[in-house]
């Protein structure tokens, strides 16, 4: 299991700035299982707003979740208390979501995905406990055994912008990939977007989305028992609410509507 340090990047937009694309950009040009296994990490938590505050409740840290963080390298403290979100998942069984605390605080975060039979796959991002992850990573175990990361086949099949494409996009004042988390209680999918500088308005493109306000680059899904890649899902996987400002239907890269 690779972890790595997480390095700081100055924030520029409303929101917040994500994985360090230079890096990673670099490390797919590679195009090498030593560049991908030595660091590089899914795009992760936005830096600014940090883990998502969902509804759930304040409980102890499940054993699946401590195995699966102190495996990662993780101290933990098994009377503390944490956030946990818990979500129906595959064959009825309870998938989780914690993390010991939202925003920018918190050290470490996780969310479980039940599979077939006795496969589970997670998510993780670890912020100083005392260990770090560059960005979100993905693991898969099956029973008992150690988890298996899959970061890097996950990154190898996901069509993200290309260094080109990133580049201009950096010049025009956009913002590095970050994970939209808020409906992992609802569904088991992750949005990558990266977001434009409030002052500077950019083109619009194949990309954009919400009136130029964002910029899509897929979604990672849960599928039985692996992670895959889609540009566009249907609407039922990424539900959307009253309170948000765009609608489904203005949403292009959701199907059904």
């Amino acid at each position: 299991m690779q972890l790595a340090t997480s390095t700081g990047k100055e924030n520029r937009s409303k929101l917040h700035r994500g994985l360090t694309w230079p890096a990673f950009l670099l490390s797919l040009l590679a195009c090498s299982a030593f560049a991908m296994d030595g660091g590089v990490g899914l795009p992760g938590l936005p830096d600014v707003s940090g883990a998502p505050d969902l509804p759930g409740r304040v409980g102890s840290l499940p054993p699946d979740a401590t195995r699966i963080l102190t495996g990662l390298g993780c101290v933990l403290d098994g009377s503390a208390k944490v956030l946990l979100t818990e979500v129906m998942g595959e064959d009825g069984r309870r998938d989780v979501m914690v993390s010991n605390d939202i925003g920018t605080r918190y050290r470490y975060w996780l969310r479980s995905f039940s599979g077939s039979g006795d496969t589970t796959g997670y998510l993780v991002q670890l912020n100083g406990c005392p260990v770090s992850t560059v960005g979100m990573r993905a693991y898969i175990a099956r029973g008992a055994a150690a988890p298996q990361d899959v970061t890097a086949s996950v990154l190898a099949n996901s069509a993200l912008p290309d260094a080109a494409t990133m580049a201009a996009y950096a010049e025009a004042g956009v913002s590095d990939l970050f994970a939209l988390t808020w409906k992992l209680d609802k569904v088991p999918v992750v949005r990558w977007v990266a977001e434009p500088d409030v002052d500077r308005p950019i083109a619009l493109d194949g990309r954009t989305f919400d009136r130029g306000n964002m910029v899509h680059a897929g979604f990672l899904v849960w599928e039985k028992d692996r992670f895959t890649f889609h540009k566009s899902v249907p609407a039922a996987l990424w539900p959307c609410n009253k309170w948000e400002a765009l609608s489904c239907s203005e949403d292009p890269f959701l199907k059904g509507w």
